[in-house]
């Protein structure tokens, strides 16, 4: 068995939407939080939405999507105040010497796997397969964590050699901002 990571395509969004709403905060019971949770809840037409944008990567098995990452740029969001927040904050977040508003930023996330293909590398494969493809058009990736998430905060560090940038709240939560150059 191999996992193959590919852009997404319509056929794959039904099984994408159930990835999400099996990990989704608020559907998923507090005990299996420490695992993970994907905040957002999007619908079909919002996964197009981020796939026109930029990309989504699937990763497939036997058939079956297994995870995806979902990758936008900040002028998708306009009107969310979360992206809102996080455009202004990148005018003044200083990262490699200049402000991280002056890169070609990318937003990679969200990334979810399905609870029973954990603990295979797909997170990294995801990840791998974007910066080696729709990635070079980019020179620095972004994500948000949610405080509450101890556990993407972990990976996006450990696996991913992102960096916290800042930390800010917003809507009553606190976020932890991360990047990495491409």
């Amino acid at each position: 068995m191999s996992i193959k990571c590919r852009r997404m395509n319509d056929s794959d969004i039904d099984q994408v939407i159930a990835i999400q709403n099996e990990n989704l905060l608020g559907k998923v019971p507090d005990s299996d939080l420490k695992g993970g949770f994907v905040q957002g809840e999007f619908t079909a037409a919002a996964f197009r939405s981020f796939d026109r944008d930029v990309a989504v990567i699937v990763a497939e098995e036997n058939g079956k999507v297994a995870g995806y990452l979902c990758t936008s740029q900040l002028a998708l969001h306009q009107g969310k105040e979360l992206l809102r927040l996080i455009g202004e904050r990148t005018q003044s977040i200083i990262y490699e010497g200049k402000p991280l508003s002056q890169y070609k930023l990318v937003i990679t996330g969200p990334i979810c796997i399905a609870k029973a293909e954990r603990g295979k590398g797909i997170f990294e494969q995801l990840y791998s397969h974007f910066f080696a493809t729709e990635g070079k058009a980019f020179e620095v990736s972004i994500c948000f964590v949610d405080d509450a998430n101890p556990h993407s905060l972990t990976v996006h560090i450990n696996k991913l050699g992102m960096q916290v940038v800042d930390k800010f709240e917003c809507e009553g939560r606190s976020y932890s901002l991360l990047a990495n150059k491409i």
